[in-house]
């Protein structure tokens, strides 16, 4: 763990902040580096061998952490301990020879924080994210109409998700082409009122509002690690706009 930082809603669980300096111990860091957990069904095939073959998914990420504050006095210690165990849900983080690399976790029992004497603490934390993806950098391209986005690429192990922030004035609409598949919105993009289109859910969010029927015939594409791809936008009738996707390096 040298060299390294470990950040939880905000907290620092390894590294040195106001409380002390905490450390994750060798062995009491399990689940980040792995990949998840599989499930699946698995339906014998009757009067033949083995299964159907009946497709799989990963399971959330449990992560357990554990290790000692050293603080210079017990109210410090104390102080450190309440901090930790006050926290539900936020982004857990690692910061190391490969870059940062993050994802959303929620605590997944209860927090143990055992102090030994005035100046040290062992402490347990067990997470959960129900998303099992790890994220690390952002890449961004733009396209306009008549100039496409090339080489849109990241540098992740696993499928990354597309979001795209469209603004500009297209009165009706428009048309994204995206790794080769069109995505239409019907609803006018109005100057100042830019558009956001998250392929998580293919929805389109205006000011953070999710508005509905606004989105015509279409696909969300995902981005398999190692592929470059390229992003084009056209006006449904007239208009100009600039299209800007934003695709995180993405780990498993």
């Amino acid at each position: 763990m040298a060299n390294s930082r470990i950040l939880w809603a905000g907290r620092t669980l390894h590294g040195v902040d106001h409380f002390g300096r905490w450390r994750v111990l060798r062995g009491q860091f399990e689940g980040w580096d792995d990949s998840p957990g599989i499930r699946g069904e698995n339906v014998p095939r009757p009067d033949y061998d083995g299964d159907y073959d009946l497709p799989i998914y990963n399971e959330a990420r449990m992560l357990t952490v554990g290790g000692v504050l050293e603080s210079q006095n017990r109210q410090l210690l104390i102080s450190g301990g309440d901090a930790l165990k006050s926290r539900m849900a936020g982004r857990f983080q690692v910061e190391n020879a490969m870059g940062v690399r993050w994802a959303e976790g929620k605590r997944n029992s209860a927090v143990k924080f055992v102090v030994v004497n005035n100046n040290l603490a062992t402490w347990q934390a067990r997470i959960k994210c129900v998303d099992p993806r790890k994220f690390g950098d952002t890449n961004t391209k733009t396209a306009s109409v008549g100039a496409n986005a090339t080489n849109i690429s990241h540098r992740g192990n696993y499928n990354a998700t597309p979001q795209f922030v469209v603004d500009g004035s297209m009165p009706g609409g428009y048309i994204l082409t995206f790794r080769g598949q069109i995505f239409t919105v019907t609803q006018p993009l109005v100057s100042g009122q830019p558009h956001d289109i998250d392929y998580n859910d293919g929805r389109l969010r205006i000011g953070g509002s999710i508005i509905h029927g606004g989105v015509g015939y279409g696909f969300t594409p995902l981005v398999p690690p190692g592929v470059s791809t390229a992003l084009s936008i056209v006006p449904r009738t007239t208009g100009a706009a600039n299209a800007t996707v934003r695709l995180l390096d993405t780990y498993i």
